[in-house]
């Protein structure tokens, strides 16, 4: 578009969606084989990020440099870096709620402490975290000194290089001390990129000697129906005996409506989009049909990805995904070419402004596949003649590992107060200064499952021939529930909303656990936490709270660990 003014002038709404710095520079993954490419991108004026073992790279790269960069024969692709978010919510708890927190103590001690029953558990169980090591990923740790300093943290052990940028982590980690005040702390950031988040991942394990990891970070390129290479890490280190918890996410859900997920079987419309190539999705299972999905106002601005059931790295149908705005001209696309070694993915981002988009995906060429879209932290509508069409099963990526703990969120003092949408009614407040109870609700903002799988890890068919609906196989996350909205001393999370907050409390309840029972196997530690949650939903398990919120002395007693 910087090229061909005249052309750009054409499409006067288009937004390509990347990002030009002041410098001229973009952030682009290059996929590489060797070292010489850092070399040639520092030559071009250009930084790199990360490297990783296999040539990868993480860089700013001048705009001007890129075609150069991905003619190299030893370069297989160049392309915007894929984005990570955290899974936080902005909070705006009620004033009188925060100055009853301050009351109890000079340090701010989160919530879900009493909501959980840890306070009780460590007086009636003697445990405290002691001799357990509990590691979190996340952005960064920016305010971790000033923690310490105010008896908020004791020292944390931060991978050498890894201290990243903002404060989530720092939050992270106080939730996790409030409620196992003795375990032994760590910490590294998971927003280098992809690749560093995945080594990240490993070293904690390895170099870090972590018994437990959580994290709160989604990579938005992480596919649904295969273990990527940060699931892999995950799988990698539960097989070595780690505990992993990470945030089931914050896209809403089916039950409430506040999703913009969808997924399901392509299937060809009869009718075509105006100046588009290919053969669009019919979202209405009915006789009548729609080639569109209508985003909300919540969705400005939001990210857009589409997956499809080829195998990563392997694809080859080719899928597009169009944005369109409500007079039918396309505004963003993502039109990149399948032809048997690329990712089955597309990403496009709605326009921060205006109304009326709405979402379409079209087949290029090739074969019908199952699809998943997906408006990250918007939702679907229904506009005009359009219906909304929604599934659940936004939890997706490496929080859906088979041995990871997908941690969904329910408020333990205030809910989430501001609205996910206009209209929208807040949830109840929480049991705090009481415990959870089977009439605690979740908050309307946590994703639902379930995770529906095609390929195993390293890209076998799990059902070989039969990649639709009624191939693959799913798993049932998210896993459990656990506290949001608490408090904590750290600028920007007072209070911390999100699942962002409720995967600590998670992990530092499965702390209290083995301190209590340090020969316990992840196994029984799984069992014991599920086994004695609370149902908040459904009987049994339910896709938004999965089995429920764990507390942490019945968890104590499933194990089998006696009060002192």
């Amino acid at each position: 578009m910087r090229a061909d003014r005249s052309l750009a002038a054409k499409l006067p709404d288009y937004r390509s969606g990347v990002g030009v710095s002041d410098a001229g520079t973009v952030a682009v993954d290059i996929a590489a084989h060797g070292k010489a490419v850092a070399n040639a991108v520092k030559a071009a004026g250009g930084t790199v990020r990360y490297a990783a073992p296999d040539g990868a790279l993480r860089a700013d790269l001048p705009l001007s440099a890129v075609d150069a960069i991905a003619g190299r024969a030893d370069v297989a692709e160049v392309k915007p870096a894929a984005q990570a978010m955290t899974w936080n919510e902005p909070g705006n708890r009620d004033a009188r709620v925060a100055t009853a927190v301050k009351a109890v103590a000079a340090t701010q001690v989160s919530e879900g402490d009493k909501a959980h029953g840890a306070d009780t558990a460590r007086t009636t169980y003697g445990v405290s975290g002691s001799g357990i090591k509990v590691c979190v990923l996340s952005d960064g740790v920016d305010s971790l000194a000033k923690s310490q300093s105010a008896g908020e943290l004791p020292a944390v052990d931060v991978l050498a290089g890894q201290k990243g940028s903002g404060d989530e982590g720092t939050a992270m980690l106080e939730i996790i001390h409030d409620l196992a005040p003795n375990a032994t702390l760590g910490f590294a950031t998971a927003f280098t990129s992809e690749a560093s988040f995945a080594a990240n991942i490993r070293a904690l394990r390895t170099t870090g000697k972590c018994q437990i990891i959580v994290d709160d970070v989604s990579y938005f390129d992480e596919s649904p129906f295969q273990d990527t290479q940060v699931a892999q890490a995950v799988n990698d280190v539960t097989a070595a005996g780690a505990l992993y918890f990470s945030s089931a996410g914050n896209s809403g859900n089916a039950t409430d409506g506040t999703s913009g997920y969808y997924e399901g079987d392509f299937r060809a419309s009869s009718t075509k989009i105006s100046g588009v190539t290919g053969t669009p999705h019919d979202f209405d299972p009915t006789s009548t049909t729609q080639n569109f999905d209508a985003l909300s106002a919540g969705s400005l601005g939001r990210p857009v990805t589409l997956f499809w059931s080829d195998p990563w790295g392997k694809s080859a149908n080719d899928y597009d995904l169009f944005i369109l705005n409500s007079s039918g001209s396309v505004v963003a696309s993502s039109e990149n070419g399948q032809s048997g070694s690329q990712n089955p993915y597309e990403i496009a981002q709605v326009p921060s402004s205006g109304s009326g988009y709405k979402v379409a995906v079209v087949k290029y060429s090739g074969a019908d596949r199952f699809i998943a879209l997906n408006v990250i932290r918007g939702r679907f509508v229904a506009s005009g003649s359009l219906k909304a069409f929604s599934t659940n099963g936004v939890t997706n990526g490496h929080s859906a590992a088979a041995n990871a703990f997908s941690v969904a969120a329910a408020p333990a003092a205030a809910a989430f107060g501001r609205p996910l949408e206009a209209g929208d009614p807040a949830n109840p407040a929480g049991p705090y200064p009481g415990l959870f109870t089977a009439s605690s609700k979740w908050e309307r903002f946590s994703s639902d499952g379930k995770r529906h799988l095609f390929y195993n890890a390293d890209g076998t068919a799990i059902t070989p021939g039969n990649v639709s609906s009624t191939g693959g196989a799913t798993r049932n996350k998210p896993d459990i529930t656990a506290a949001d909205g608490v408090a904590t001393s750290v600028a920007g999370f007072q209070p911390f909303f999100g699942t962002s907050a409720a995967a600590p409390h998670a992990a530092a309840i499965a702390a209290l656990l083995l301190s209590g029972k340090p020969t316990a196997t992840p196994a029984q530690i799984r069992t014991a936490l599920v086994s004695s949650a609370i149902d908040l939903g459904a009987a049994g398990f339910d896709t938004v709270t999965g089995n429920g919120v764990i507390m942490a002395g019945p968890a104590l007693a499933a194990l089998g660990v006696q009060p002192k």
